[in-house]
């Protein structure tokens, strides 16, 4: 790169000194028009672009308004201020703020806070007390109809019991019976962590993974059907229950009474025979007559109560039974359900008091934060500059920052820029910007620092161009770009003017003539050769080019001398119409030299 440059020096040399040698040798020469001259050169050719820019630090460390609303500034330090380690230790004040609006509005919060904190903790407490009571009532609800259990299989027994319970579509014993309230229990909670009970199928069918089925809680039959409870009662296995004790009673009582019926008719036969012999009274027969009677009345009177035992009495006694223990189960599902919805309603007043909360404490934190932020502290040793220095200076001159200026919300109070890395910000025109890209070297140079010549990279080019350019000029297309500059220098300030110029590419053995002789007309590049002693009009074709030079590839030969300007006598003679000589395409503007009417040609030393 150091060759590079020294190349570019001596050529930049060369044409000065040839241009000043070309004004010393006053008037004369072969040529008529006195044009001035350059010799094809051949050699290294360095392709860059130069834009101006302004020395920027790329990082920066801004102190902010954290006030959510517009205040005024109390005091502030000195711009230009250099922040040390020990201010930073200290915790030195940059900036205050006015606070008596802030300090009014978090009296005026605390009453609300606390509020919302005694409603916060009472749903809490309501929601653990609707918790227990739920529990209570469950709890009771399942005595019952363990209870109603019990009653059903001490009356049948529990085989008997159990197959009539299948039969029905209830819960056969206690076990399945406990299962059956987890089971609700189980169902409850499911809904009530899924969330209210209208939205847990949406829920269920959008979590990911692995998602818990809710259990069956209508397996109680509210309306069953009519059991015909006879035919269990003559089953053999009918077991120990109190309705085969009654059958047994009712069965013996009536083979009593069969057995006495027996035993009286005997002695009613026995007595008649008697009676005929005249070995009784006729008082004896009818008092054996009688008892006769009296006992055929109580053998009717057992089959009697058998029968309805058997027809009527047990099914009722079954069916009333069954009733309560399938009413105590519908019973313990309407207590679940209903304690299911308490606490739906216990969860979203807490949830609701709980979300308030958050709000009122995040609020209160809030308020805090900006109170403090009020006294703005010194955090990053440096320079201290006043406002945003990478806005404009119109931003900038129409948000002063100093004693009793009202600031807005996020508005950039003070910047420390960070000195030990700085870079360029430039703009590049929209002709230029296809040669730049993000890595090529570049050299800097700083109008404080006129001797200096400053190595570093492009780092960021804009990929859409600057839309603030183009608000008072809208054909001005530019693309902001960034160049980082290499290494530390303590004599570096942000807002410092420098040229940037960014090395596209380094052609190694071209031809090349300065741009200025180019000339473009209907898309075709020209130039005007000495031949002789008279200067010819002749067709080239160029490649890359600077701001000082374009490489010709075709057209031209080495050495051969070319015109700085177009020739009088050419200019005279009529031409289409084509306008202001054009540069080659993409080419900056074109430059002319400086009249020297005197000068025959000009060479330029080749380095």
């Amino acid at each position: 790169m150091m060759k590079l440059k020294a190349w570019h020096l001596v050529v930049g040399a060369a044409v000065i000194a040839v241009a000043a040698w070309f004004m010393l040798r006053g008037p004369g020469g072969a040529a008529d028009d006195n044009v001035p001259t350059f010799a094809v050169q051949k050699g290294p050719l360095q392709i860059n672009v130069l834009q101006g820019g302004e020395i920027r630090a790329l990082r920066n460390f801004e102190h902010k308004s954290e006030i959510e609303t517009p205040t005024k500034i109390i005091s502030v330090i000195p711009e230009g201020y250099l922040v040390t380690e020990e201010d930073v230790k200290e915790g030195k004040v940059l900036i205050e703020l006015d606070s008596t609006d802030l300090r009014t509005r978090i009296q005026d919060h605390e009453i609300q806070f606390q509020t919302t904190v005694s409603m916060y903790i009472d749903a809490d407490e309501g929601r653990e007390i609707q918790r227990s009571e739920n529990q209570s009532l469950v709890r009771d609800m399942k005595q019952t109809a363990g209870f109603a259990l019990m009653d059903f299989e001490k009356y049948l027994g529990r085989q008997l019991a159990a197959d009539i319970l299948v039969a029905a579509g209830l819960p056969k014993d206690i076990e399945a019976f406990d299962r059956f309230a987890d089971d609700l229990e189980q169902q409850a909670n499911v809904q009530l962590e899924a969330g209210a009970a209208l939205k847990v199928a949406q829920q269920v069918k959008e979590t990911p993974g692995p998602a818990v089925e809710p259990q069956n809680t209508d397996a109680v039959p509210l309306h069953a059907d009519r059991m015909d409870f006879s035919p269990y009662l003559e089953r053999q296995d009918s077991g120990d229950g109190e309705a085969q004790q009654k059958l047994r009673q009712l069965e013996d009582e009536l083979l009593l009474r069969k057995s006495e019926l027996a035993v009286a008719k005997q002695k009613v036969e026995a007595s008649q025979r008697l009676a005929a012999r005249e070995f009784i009274s006729r008082t004896q027969l009818e008092n054996d007559q009688v008892n006769f009677e009296k006992v055929s009345l109580s053998v009717k009177t057992a089959e009697t109560q058998l029968s309805l035992f058997k027809t009527y009495e047990f099914s009722k006694q079954c069916a009333l039974l069954l009733s309560e223990y399938r009413e105590s189960l519908t019973k313990l599902q309407r207590t679940v359900r209903a304690n299911r919805s308490k606490m739906a309603q216990a969860e979203t007043r807490f949830q609701t008091a709980k979300r308030r909360y958050d709000m009122e404490l995040a609020k209160k934190d809030d308020l805090d934060r900006q109170l403090k932020a009020c006294l703005i502290r010194a955090s990053q040793p440096g320079l201290v500059a006043y406002g945003n220095l990478n806005a404009s200076s119109s931003t900038r001159y129409s948000e002063p920052i100093e004693e009793g200026a009202t600031i807005r919300f996020r508005q950039t109070l003070l910047t420390i820029p960070d000195m030990s890395q700085m870079g360029v910000s430039v703009n590049i025109h929209e002709s230029q910007v296809k040669k730049v890209r993000i890595g090529q070297p570049a050299l800097i140079r700083v109008d404080a620092e006129p001797g200096k010549v400053l190595e570093g990279r492009v780092a960021e080019l804009a990929l859409m161009p600057d839309s603030g350019s183009s608000r008072y000029t809208p054909n001005l297309k530019v693309y902001p770009a960034s160049v980082h500059i290499f290494g530390t220098h303590t004599w570096m300030k942000p807002g410092m003017n420098a040229k940037v110029e960014v090395i596209v590419d380094q052609l190694a053995d071209v031809m090349f003539v300065p741009v200025q002789s180019i000339e473009v007309q209907d898309d075709k590049h020209y130039c005007y050769v000495t031949e002789g002693s008279g200067i010819a009009r002749r067709s080239v074709v160029t490649g890359l080019f600077n701001d000082e030079f374009i490489e010709v590839r075709e057209g031209l030969a080495f050495g051969e001398k070319v015109a700085l300007s177009i020739p009088k006598s050419l200019t005279s003679e009529p031409k289409p119409a084509t306008g202001p000589a054009q540069q080659p395409s993409g080419a900056p503007q074109e430059r002319k030299p400086k009249e020297t009417p005197k000068a025959r040609d000009v060479a330029a030393v080749r380095g």
